[in-house]
């Protein structure tokens, strides 16, 4: 009875090892994703600010209006990738991905 034991202790430990890591892997990867999309948000800003505008004054929409359709940009393009997946940030995140998707 006892080396069974032992084997189920020895087991759940190496179980509870393999998520602790995956788990840390993938907090890792949340918190890179988040720094990503703050690149983003920030570097969206200016073409944001000139859809506003754009949409105020070519447009003539209303002010609320404008402001749902410029938050709701978010750099997806028809046929191409989305823009600013290449700052470092994003450069970083998906080095990371890809990196913990081949070990």
């Amino acid at each position: 009875m006892q080396p069974n034991l032992f084997l189920l202790f020895t087991l759940v430990i190496v179980v509870n090892s393999l998520f602790s890591v995956a788990f840390a892997h993938n907090s890792e990867q949340i918190e890179l994703d988040k720094a990503c999309e703050a690149a983003r948000k920030i570097a969206l800003k200016p073409r944001r600010s000139e859809i506003y505008q754009e949409c105020r004054q070519k447009f003539k929409k209303s002010e609320s209006a404008c402001k749902i359709e410029a938050k709701a940009y978010n750099g997806n393009r028809i046929n191409g990738a989305p823009l600013f997946y290449e700052l470092p940030a994003c450069d970083k995140a998906f080095l990371f991905r890809k990196k913990q998707a081949n070990q």
